[in-house]
């Protein structure tokens, strides 16, 4: 097959989630014999036309906070359009009003949606109209949505009565390297920090366990890691209001972050709206315990493998995060489920083998075509997140 990725800054990846799984999944690709396009954000300017056999097309931008993604993928649309494809895959509902244009043109698209993206609160009044839009634009266009949460999957379900089909993000299953690099630069020890690693926006809730890292008794730093190019003024908002011990090392991709992972005490995550998170995975591939606010997509993605606290109560936060930390034995149990459960449901293996089916599908190329009802999927989905268990 031949496969175009669109609606994203690039790969590598520099900046999130999406950029992450487009990364691994056309390295992937590419491995199993396929070709594959990356459009990436910029000029070439000296840069590689390749990265680990995945072909790269850079396009300019208007680099905005506004139009940024759009003005890129717009490019990139009108550029494929007169290029050979089997199948395009879009990142981001909020592109999918190009999809008409390429369908028009006897292309055929797949859109990745990140969550219910109207919810976030980075969009005012129009954009979150204009999200609403954007979902009815993917359901009447494209020939098929996929969501990499089972709930995200319901949401469709029970709002246009619409299939979608469930791949996951993957978890790298991290191993013990000997590796400390990050650890030293910072200042760490071994199992005697706490972590978290995501976007710098609202949603994400770093501002709520920074506060509930404040009224927490323990000399463990907390290792903010990200960025947002976007907002620097959020990023400041960040760092003054954060409490002694916290550290913001900025935004780290590959072997430094995993070593962060994999020497951790905890990964908390406190965000608001997620799909599936793909730093949540990593930190349950590395081994280590987990601590996420109960909304229902984390509590999918943790089952009986972590910690949860109250939706947005940020004293039980404070109360869980104290627990662990004066009952390490408990802390290690949980570390040892993350590993077991990522490996049963998150394995990438698993995530690239459903992509190239389904691609395949989409492209006329796979005779038996995949079932799509939410929860009936090739791979096994994590379906036990109704009885999570949280004994602290």
């Amino acid at each position: 097959m031949r496969i175009a990725i669109l609606g994203i800054r690039g790969i590598p990846a520099s900046y999130g989630g999406f950029e992450t799984n487009a990364e691994i999944t056309a390295k992937s690709l590419v491995e199993l014999g396929h070709e594959v396009v990356v459009y990436c954000r910029g000029r070439r300017g000296g840069r590689s036309r390749t990265w680990e056999g995945v072909k790269l097309t850079y396009l300019p931008s208007i680099e905005s906070r506004n139009l940024s993604t759009i003005s890129h993928t717009t490019l990139s649309a009108l550029h494929a359009l007169f290029r050979r494809f089997d199948v395009i895959h879009m990142y981001n509902v909020g592109n999918s009003h190009l999809i008409p244009l390429l369908r028009l043109f006897g292309k055929r698209v797949i859109i990745s949606v990140d969550g219910v993206e109207w919810r976030r609160k980075k969009f005012g009044v129009f954009g979150s109209m204009w999200m609403h839009i954007s979902e009815r634009f993917a359901l009447w266009f494209s020939n098929g949505i996929v969501v990499d949460s089972l709930k995200v999957g319901e949401y469709y379900k029970n709002q246009y009565d619409s299939e979608t089909v469930y791949i996951p993000y993957g978890s790298s299953l991290l191993d013990n390297g000997d590796h400390a690099d990050m650890l030293k630069k910072f200042g760490l020890e071994p199992k005697r920090y706490l972590l978290f690693v995501g976007r710098f926006i609202p949603e994400k809730g770093v501002d709520k366990l920074l506060k509930a890292y404040g009224d927490v008794r323990s000399d463990m730093p907390l290792v903010v890691v990200g960025d947002n190019p976007y907002n620097r003024n959020y990023v400041e908002y960040l760092k003054r209001m954060a409490p002694p011990g916290a550290i913001f090392p900025g935004a780290i991709y590959g072997m430094g972050v995993s070593e962060l992972y994999r020497n951790s005490y905890l990964f908390i995550s406190p965000s608001e709206l997620e799909g599936t998170s793909p730093a949540l995975l990593e930190a349950m591939g590395a081994g280590t315990c987990v601590v996420v606010n109960g909304i229902p997509e984390q509590l999918e993605t943790i089952g009986d493998a972590g910690i949860h606290y109250k939706t947005n109560d940020l004293n039980d936060l404070t109360r869980k995060v104290q627990e662990l930390i004066d009952n390490p034995s408990l802390r290690d149990f949980y570390a040892k489920k993350t590993t077991e459960r990522a490996k049963r449901y998150y394995r990438w293996v698993d995530v690239i083998s459903r992509y190239e089916a389904f691609l395949k599908e989409v492209a006329g190329l796979q005779q038996v075509p995949i079932r799509r009802k939410v929860g009936i999927e090739l791979m096994e989905s994590p379906k036990d997140h109704a009885t999570t268990s949280n004994p602290l």
